[in-house]
């Protein structure tokens, strides 16, 4: 905040309340959509593979099918996997003492310490909200939806990819 600090009022709070619940509702509606898409990519896998146990020889088709929902499924899981770092990257910025990652290694009472500093003035309060909510925030951004938007691209080019060589090799057999 600038020099001219005034108290943050109910509505900014009630805002970064409001935002603070809206990053971890997308948070969870990645990880939902992500459970999906590893649970539908593992039975379009699973299928694929059956085929080729089942004494159907390795087609193109198959091929890419089960290939697409390998790679679809592992991304799908690198956005749900949990990743935290227990310290700031810039020596000179504070902590986010909101997220475990960066007070699980500390001894509680340090914690305890450092967060009741932090809670010390209503500004300081504040700024450890919009901090969390940044954080929050690159986190869906750079992670989660990342590997969502790619995981769902693969998936999708993998069945359209599929399906063409079907057809493809349907029209080659006439």
């Amino acid at each position: 905040m600038s020099e001219d600090k005034q108290e943050a009022s109910e509505q900014s709070i009630y805002l970064l309340r409001t935002t603070q619940q809206h990053h971890v509702q997308l948070s969870l509606m990645a990880d939902h959509k992500a459970n999906m898409l590893i649970g539908a990519a593992f039975v379009v896998f699973s299928i694929s593979v059956s085929q080729v146990r089942s004494g159907t020889e390795l087609s193109w088709p198959l091929l890419v099918l089960g290939v697409s929902a390998a790679i679809s499924a592992l991304l799908a899981a690198m956005a749900v996997i949990p990743t935290f770092e227990a310290s700031p990257k810039d020596a000179h910025e504070r902590p986010n003492l909101l997220f475990f990652g960066a007070f699980h290694r500390m001894a509680e009472a340090d914690y305890i310490d450092a967060l009741e500093k932090q809670m010390a003035s209503d500004d300081d309060v504040y700024r450890a909200m919009l901090h969390d909510i940044y954080q929050m925030g690159q986190v869906l951004a750079k992670k989660k939806y990342r590997y969502l938007r790619w995981s769902y691209s693969i998936f999708m080019i993998g069945i359209v990819a599929t399906l063409l060589l079907f057809a493809v090799d349907y029209l080659a057999r006439l």
